[in-house]
């Protein structure tokens, strides 16, 4: 049963993809608010009940900030138990192609960049990943379908991103073709400009960026 009494608001975007077997079909990703600053979240740990003052949370805060990279990039994994373990990897840039061609190479020359992986805790009564974090946490709720179109403002093309509340959508539909449809209700609505996410399948959160079912990026690395 979930905890969190604030939904997670669940948005819908088509599939307009045609060579794909899920064309036309409407694909979940979430409904993501604005982005919560260190000093932000600072500020929600010290209203829930926390005995240290807001500036000292701050400030332990910003020192994991400043020492996590760093025993990174040392090659030194780290365990926030029982959120998840912070790894180091590396994508690669151009493979050694055998033995003889690594005595002398450079890995500055082998690995692309180095990423910083979190992967959530999975174990026992403090497992968080996927299917877990979503019975334990979340409330889910169906709010809007997702768009992203082109458009042409003062000369230059921009992709603008269209929210149309599903109950909306719905409605309309049932107007045109005075049928009836049973679905979840919705909320909200707006336009915003951005990145397109592309009508991916599987989904992924409304500001952009890609979503791996048991994992999640801190920085891109590229």
């Amino acid at each position: 049963m979930a905890s969190n009494e604030i939904k997670l608001g669940i948005n819908l975007r088509k599939n307009k993809n045609s060579k794909n077997a899920g064309f036309g079909k409407y694909y979940p990703e979430v409904d993501t608010q604005s982005t919560l600053s260190l000093k932000g979240f600072a500020a929600h740990l010290a209203k829930h009940g926390c005995i240290y003052g807001l500036d000292i949370i701050e400030g332990v805060l910003k020192k994991i900030t400043q020492c996590l990279p760093e025993l990174l990039s040392q090659g030194v994994p780290v365990e926030l138990s029982p959120l998840g373990r912070f790894v180091p990897t590396c994508s690669v840039d151009k493979p050694v192609v055998n033995i003889p061609a690594m005595e002398g190479a450079d890995p500055n020359d082998v690995v692309k960049g180095v990423h910083i992986r979190f992967y959530p805790y999975g174990v026992e009564d403090d497992n968080i990943t996927s299917r877990r974090f979503k019975q334990e946490y979340c409330s889910l709720e169906f709010r809007n379908i997702v768009d992203t179109q082109e458009v042409t403002l003062d000369g230059k093309t921009k992709k603008v991103q269209t929210l149309k509340p599903i109950e909306t959508a719905v409605a309309e539909w049932k107007q045109e073709h005075g049928g009836s449809s049973s679905n979840g209700g919705s909320q909200g609505g707006g336009t915003n400009t951005g990145d397109d996410n592309g009508g991916n399948q599987g989904g992924g959160n409304t500001g952009g960026g890609t979503t791996d079912p048991d994992y999640g990026d801190i920085g891109d690395g590229n």
